[in-house]
């Protein structure tokens, strides 16, 4: 073998491990305001400074979720991410006012156990981490046209979730509110 084939072999190596290295710490953190859910990555020498006693009142708009129903919408789940990243850089969970419009695909997230069992075959993966939003402030609307469209009574949704007459008229109501969109 050449050196130039010992220096080419020790290079990728080298490269690997020091990809490795870096790959290592990047581990996604948990919490502090909701421990299994919401991963989000520390990052150290970002250029933004977050202001001091800012409230952030963003409203999701949640129209997607993941096809195979045991499992959680993805989503929703970012709720948790936006809350875990403010709080564990000092973001006080007073100072987020969080809205969660459910409608299209989604409208499935809002449903109870029995009915989500009735429908799906298995236990709604989302209620918990619902619930826990919830216990946080965070409002969850469901668009009433959706549950209608998709045959779903107000009695089978899940107690955290409130009706309302549609997903547009949340979406401009709590924007004029002063909620920011994040689609």
């Amino acid at each position: 073998m050449s050196n130039h084939h010992l220096l080419l072999i020790l290079t990728v190596l080298l490269t690997f491990a020091a990809g490795a290295k870096a790959t290592d710490t990047q581990k996604p953190l948990y919490g502090p305001a909701i421990n299994n859910y919401g991963p989000y990555f520390k990052i150290e020498d970002r250029d933004t400074a977050l202001p001091e006693d800012f409230v952030y009142k963003a409203v999701f708009d949640v129209t997607k979720t993941s096809q195979e129903p045991e499992k959680l919408n993805r989503n929703i789940e970012s709720v948790a991410r936006f809350i875990n990243m403010h709080a564990a850089n000092g973001v006080s969970t007073e100072n987020m006012r969080i809205a969660v419009v459910l409608h299209g695909e989604s409208t499935k997230d809002s449903l109870n156990n029995s009915a989500y069992k009735q429908r799906h075959g298995v236990e709604n993966p989302n209620l918990p981490l619902i619930k826990e939003l919830r216990q946080l402030g965070v409002d969850f609307y469901l668009c009433g046209q959706s549950a209608k469209f998709s045959k779903i009574e107000k009695s089978e949704l899940s107690e955290d979730v409130e009706l309302s007459l549609s997903a547009m008229t949340m979406l401009v109501m709590l924007q004029e509110q002063g909620y920011n969109l994040l689609p």
